[in-house]
């Protein structure tokens, strides 16, 4: 299966992370949602495999996950949203400049936070509105 996803991660303690290319990032405490998809081999189940065994880093994502919990991932087969969800999140949600995207060069950000859980709701609602569904490995 490929399509677009979302990781929905809680970051429990605020802390500073240094994030390849985009040097040290400060992480507050909260919700972060990754933006992302898969089309290419092994398709979505192994793209989201991947960020629960912690592979090679080798994107923006993998820095961070080291020290956030997963707590949801969503996804939307055959659909390939990543650039649209992400712009239209980032005019309504706090975001991370230039975080998982700069294979886009278009779009400003594929990492959002959410202090408030009025704000997190928000952004479920729009996903579940696009489609997107729970996923379970």
């Amino acid at each position: 299966m490929k399509g677009s996803y979302v990781l929905v991660l809680e970051n429990k303690k605020a802390c500073n992370i240094e994030v390849g290319s985009l040097g040290k990032i400060m992480f507050s405490e909260g919700f972060y949602a990754y933006i992302g998809s898969m089309f290419g081999p092994g398709g979505l189940e192994a793209r989201i495999r991947r960020y629960f065994t912690r592979g090679k880093r080798h994107w923006h994502i993998d820095y961070v996950l080291d020290h956030m919990r997963i707590i949801g991932v969503y996804v939307l087969p055959e659909k390939n949203f990543e650039s649209f969800l992400a712009n239209a999140a980032v005019k309504n949600f706090n975001f991370i400049k230039r975080f998982g995207c700069s294979d886009k060069k278009s779009d400003v950000s594929h990492l959002l936070y959410f202090k408030k859980e009025h704000e997190f709701n928000d952004f479920m609602k729009l996903i579940n509105s696009m489609g997107f569904s729970a996923f379970k490995l």
